[in-house]
């Protein structure tokens, strides 16, 4: 191959393809969204799911699939997006999004599993096993630390390494070394001042060297910095490609010795191999919509979650009810942005019911279109409800509140639905809450419902999942993959959450349950862990069995009550006497059990000792450490059930890395949020020198945000006119009547409103196929700094390239 070759090949092409080389036969390979369902989009392609895409199965969110802690239902429905693969052509996948669920704020929680890693680890395998085993590729995402929306593009997440590789890589570590995912996307953001598309710390000590990863690295779609830089440190693809300036850097370095032909090379055997791995695609294979549409639903409702029941459900179907809510017409059932999905079916909670020939009366309440009361919809709701038996409250997280792109101001329900159920829950009625939503939200009238019943984002089938559950054809048997705190206030240093581009992770290892669980309760609403059924449960005999290698721990789980149901038995470990600070206790392996009534099983759940070593950050290895440990096996994290004890006196003494009198607030977490910057530069081992203001450095950068451009006069005006775009098309939305193009446009619009000022001119550039020139955008930032002819130089500047090799030119 040439070296101009092996540059094109090493970038991607109209948006969603790799650059074929015909010379040598090499073919082109497609590769699109994404972790909830096949989103394969026709000409007019984007990235932001602003555009329509052929019609495929909307499955429930990663969110959902989560709460259902069943590993055999992600693998199915990985294996039914594969065969929608085949039919359309795609060879890979962009999934599954495996990111730790850090703040609740994060406005992509939807689309990750949990705040766990073992959790996040053990349904992301099972996802890349079924899609990998019907013969496509998969990418794992989003590698690594991408745990907010507001500065993905450029913010900088600084967290101690012990952090880093127990809680944020933990997972991705997981299914690296158990289902050899093909590719693994590197995300936008930097991890301790390294851009993830060029920390060789990431791509190839760590993901390479300690864990054998054999595959591909790819770019998130408009990810990359700097291209030759990146190659030397792993990252082999950028997508989407057609940016000439980084082709033109790969052929430059090359020849001068800049860019060693050895990295240059490797780089290009792993996308030969990718191509060679994920060729064999069955174009215009068949599949059964209906029994993925049928799938999808069974999934909602194994992962549906009962939070809250006083008796009042299962409700009889012969029942009069009061349906009050949009969200009940309007169903969402799926998360926006890149992962939207146009679904082939749709069986919304009206449709299930109107199946059924339930009796109800419905009335709006609110407009989920929009996020303030209006008095009307109110009046008329109240109204009704006046002489209701029984209330059906439709609510939820909306399109308006929660996506990608950014990040939730709060975590509050929007204030129309709020306003509502406050003085709905003054009439003293029986309400039920049917709530859908992609993450945590505050409940204050928890105690003023009879019922909650949260189906999260649940697909295209999450109506019948919805009735199902509703009217006891089905069992509840969801349980909460993340805390859900009282108050957004509880959460440790939600304060600092994206107030910067440089994102301190201060809490360490306590995230979630970890930190919350030194408050012995205290904050939680509902804790990890966390779902009611219709019948009961009981656990007893608990055996521990000690192997060389191995814990396994069993006891008995019995249902004692009269419906055949669903239980997921979570085992903890404790190890309170440690050299290093912990958490009281870590979920260590976990199992969903059926059992009809009154039956019994043994439960067997089992784990590697080694899975209770922590990281030695001055060894840079995983020390495990003697003493006495317990297993406490349980229904939640605060529901413990049986515990039972083991010890280990075989590992070699290590003494600790920290010393306890520098990080107090770290080995008293209930004190945590009382640790100082200088506290965490100790854990660190270095100071925050970046998170400070650079000296005679140019005021703005490739790297700025859009919105900061606004100081000045000539980024105001650009600033206006990208964001002018949404503006447009929401106002254009408004004039339209009520219906599914009024929601759409309106939906885009605010989309791009709330996610573009939080873009970078680089990525805006570098994801935009070559519409948004790189010179361009380099002259402009120029401009900005008041380099005036610098700047008009380097818009005029041209990139003088032979043809791509698949080019008809």
């Amino acid at each position: 191959m040439t070296i101009e070759e092996k540059a094109a090949l090493m970038a991607g092409v109209d948006f969603w393809k790799t650059n074929p080389i015909p010379r040598l036969s090499i073919p082109s390979i497609y590769m699109t969204d994404g972790p909830c369902g096949l989103r394969k989009q026709g000409d007019q392609a984007d990235h932001l799911g602003l555009n329509k895409s052929e019609e495929t199965t909307s499955f429930p969110t990663g969110a959902t699939l989560a709460a259902g802690w069943n590993p055999e239902n992600v693998r199915k429905m990985g294996a039914a997006i594969a065969k929608e693969c085949h039919h359309f052509g795609v060879n890979v996948l962009l999934g599954p999004a495996v990111n730790i669920k850090r703040n609740p704020r994060c406005g992509r929680n939807f689309e990750y599993f949990s705040e766990d890693p073992l959790v996040s680890g053990v349904l992301g395998s099972a996802f890349v096993e079924g899609v990998q085993n019907e013969g496509i590729g998969v990418s794992l995402k989003h590698f690594a630390v991408n745990n907010n929306e507001n500065y993905r593009f450029m913010g900088d997440s600084v967290v101690d390494e012990r952090a880093l590789r127990e809680i944020y890589l933990k997972a991705f570590e997981m299914i690296v070394k158990q289902t050899r995912p093909v590719t693994v996307m590197c995300a936008y953001n930097k991890v301790n001042g390294v851009y993830c598309a060029e920390n060789h710390h990431l791509l190839t000590e760590v993901l390479r060297d300690e864990w054998g990863f054999d595959g591909l690295v790819v770019s998130d779609w408009g990810a990359v910095s700097d291209r030759v830089e990146g190659i030397k440190a792993g990252m082999d693809l950028e997508m989407p490609g057609d940016c000439e300036f980084f082709r033109k850097n790969i052929i430059d370095a090359a020849y001068s010795g800049a860019l060693p032909m050895a990295d240059l090379d490797q780089a290009v055997k792993n996308v030969l191999t990718l191509i060679q791995r994920t060729s064999n695609i069955n174009y215009g294979m068949s599949f059964d919509k209906d029994a993925h549409h049928s799938l999808s639903g069974e999934i909602a409702a194994d992962s549906a979650v009962l939070m809250k029941n006083d008796g009042s459900l299962p409700l009889q179907k012969n029942g009069k009810f009061l349906v009050v809510g949009d969200l009940f017409e309007k169903m969402r059932f799926q998360g926006a942005g890149s992962s939207l999905i146009n679904p082939a079916r749709l069986t919304t909670s009206k449709a299930a019911f109107d199946s059924r020939n339930i009796d109800y009366d419905f009335v709006r309440g609110y407009r989920e279109s929009e996020i303030l009361p209006e008095t009307d919809y109110e009046n008329e709701a109240l109204k009704r409800a006046k002489s209701a038996e029984c209330i059906l409250f439709f609510g939820g997280q909306t399109d308006y509140t929660e996506s990608e792109g950014y990040d939730r101001e709060k975590i509050t329900l929007p204030e129309n639905q709020r306003s509502l159920l406050n003085r709905l829950s003054k009439l003293n009625k029986k309400i039920i809450f049917v709530m859908f939503g992609g993450s945590p939200v505050e409940l204050p009238f928890e105690s003023a419902v009879n019922a909650i019943l949260n189906m999260y984002l649940p697909g295209q089938a999450g109506g019948e999942a919805v009735a199902q559950l509703l009217f006891g054809e089905k069992n509840p048997s969801g349980k909460l993959a993340e805390t859900w705190v009282e108050t957004y206030s509880d959460i440790p240093f939600g304060e600092e959450f994206v107030h910067h581009k440089t994102e301190l992770y201060k809490e360490s290892i306590f995230v979630g349950y970890r930190y919350f669980d030194s408050l012995k309760g205290r904050g939680v609403k509902f804790p990890f862990g966390h779902g009611l059924s219709y019948t009961t449960f009981e656990y007893s005999s608990p055996e521990i069995e000690m192997g060389s290698e191995k814990v396994t721990v069993r006891c008995q789980l019995t249902n004692t009550g009269s419906m055949a149901g669903s239980e997921v038995v979570q085992a903890y470990v404790s190890n309170l006497r440690s050299e290093v600070f912990k958490p009281l206790k870590e979920l260590r392996a976990f199992t969903k059990v059926f059992l009809n009534p009154g039956e019994s099983k043994k439960v067997e759940l089992s784990f590697n000792k080694m899975d209770l070593a922590y990281f030695h950050v001055t060894k840079n290895e995983w020390v495990l450490e003697n003493g006495d440990y317990s297993i406490l096996i349980a229904a939640s994290v605060e529901d413990i059930r049986l515990t039972a004890g083991f010890s280990i006196t075989d590992q070699p003494v290590i003494p600790g890395p920290y010393h306890c009198d520098q990080l107090q607030h770290y080995f008293s977490p209930e004190q945590l949020t009382s640790a100082t910057l200088e506290e965490f530069e100790t854990l660190l081992g270095r100071s925050i020198h970046y998170a400070k203001s650079a000296v005679n450095q140019p005021r703005y950068t490739m790297d700025s945000r859009l919105d900061e451009l606004k100081s000045s006069f000539i980024g105001k005006i650009f600033h206006n006119a990208v964001v002018g775009v949404g503006k447009k098309q929401f106002k254009r939305s408004q004039k339209l009547p009520e219906g599914p193009e009024r929601d759409m446009e309106r939906k885009n619009g605010m989309f791009l409103m709330k996610m573009m000022p939080n873009n970078s001119i680089r990525s805006m550039s570098v994801s935009s196929t070559g519409r948004f020139n790189y010179h361009i955008a380099a002259g402009l930032i120029e401009l900005l700094n008041g380099r005036v002819i610098k700047g008009v130089k380097r818009m005029r500047t041209k990139d003088n390239l032979p043809p791509l090799p698949g080019s008809r030119k």
